[in-house]
């Protein structure tokens, strides 16, 4: 199972504090899972019934930066599956999540299985429930989606890109009471994936993407978001460098207004063996009141010797010389905030496919 912190130097390992748990009388039980398997045929019913055993020895994080008070967990509605999905890749693509927890309710009770390969998909998702993609690139992939929940959404999403293929994936998740993102993307040798995600509104967002860098592999990852009200996003992106003439790229760009509160943390690991690797992460957060909380968390570790490595994180209030320079040039403070807004998400509206570019510039015209 890949996890997110593994630290260890000449036969050293680091002791890695462990999140407590709450036990639930109302989680999710065996009556549910019952229901989940009359919709399920295939090797996938058998994987759930396992999943099974391991869940219910878990309990739900009790987070620090992210507290789940008021959580309550949606009636499910089964989708039929009958897909016959190579379990074996499932396990080879095993990984923790956000907090293990969450990876096997996706595995034991998903409302709805994806499974994706090569050309492009372009997937809304606007219904509470548990979803769960396997997603294997063999030559060419664009993925787009966007999800938009009322009350509780939890995904898991294990990525597979094959050696010398390419894949672009928007990831677009907006609104929710809480809504759980567990995503893990390995790249083989010569691979190139190209990933945005963006973060908007809602309560509690938890986002967890850990993308581990095969021989002379490549990531372009870019993060956007934006929290206010007393919502939270907590965000992690980690990069795992495991072998020679990789290179990855970690750039994050949001706001944060009213009492919001956003968590970024960002994980660069160069593994020992990585020679050449090229590992950069950047960060930047715009606060727009006094009351929002900013919690930039970097990291950078290295094991290797012969690499180019770097991180920053930043954060900034409104510039209020820029502010003054646009409305001299007849613009209400209203309409200069609202321009200086767009360009934080400029880039993103070049990304996003057509169809839903329109969805993603009215809620960027809402954030303000």
């Amino acid at each position: 199972m890949e996890k997110v912190i593994v630290i260890e130097h000449d036969r050293e390992k680091a002791v890695i504090w462990e999140t407590p748990q709450i036990f639930s009388e109302s989680d999710y039980g065996y009556d549910i899972l019952e229901r989940a398997l009359e919709a399920t045929e295939g090797p996938l019913k058998e994987w759930r019934k396992r999943k099974y055993q391991e869940y219910r020895e878990w309990g739900f994080p009790k987070w620090k930066r992210c507290n789940l008070d008021g959580m309550i967990l949606p009636e499910l509605s089964f989708k039929q599956t009958e897909l016959e999905i190579d379990i074996s890749l499932l396990e080879k693509l095993d990984f923790e999540g956000a907090h293990r927890k969450f990876v096997l309710m996706g595995d034991t009770f998903f409302t709805d299985f994806f499974s994706l390969g090569d050309g492009k998909s372009i997937i809304r998702s606007n219904e509470d429930g548990v979803e769960n993609y396997l997603v294997v690139v063999e030559n060419e992939a664009e993925i787009y989606r966007i999800s938009k929940t009322d009350r509780f959404k939890n995904t898991v999403m294990r990525i597979l890109v094959k050696k010398g293929a390419r894949l672009k994936f928007v990831n677009v998740d907006l609104f929710g009471n809480h809504s759980f993102e567990n995503m893990f993307i390995f790249l083989e040798e010569d691979a190139k994936l190209v990933f945005r995600d963006f973060k908007a509104f809602g309560n509690r967002k938890v986002g967890h993407v850990l993308v581990k860098l095969g021989e002379e592999s490549q990531a372009d990852v870019k993060s956007y978001f934006y929290q206010n009200k007393n919502g939270v996003v907590d965000l992690l992106y980690a990069m795992r460098f495991s072998s020679e003439e990789s290179e990855g790229h970690l750039k994050g760009h949001g706001i944060v207004d009213d009492s919001g509160k956003v968590v970024f943390r960002g994980i660069l690991d160069v593994k020992r063996g990585a020679k050449n690797a090229v590992a950069e992460e950047m960060e930047h957060t715009l606060i727009l009141s006094p009351s929002a909380r900013m919690d930039a968390i970097p990291s950078l570790w290295v094991d290797e010797n012969d690499v180019i490595a770097s991180h920053s994180a930043s954060s900034s209030s409104l510039d209020e010389n820029g502010l003054f320079y646009l409305m001299t040039r007849g613009l209400s403070e209203a309409e200069a905030k609202k321009l200086i807004v767009r360009g934080v998400f400029s880039d993103l509206l070049d990304e996003v496919n057509e169809s839903m570019r329109g969805e993603v510039e009215n809620v960027i015209n809402q954030i303000v």
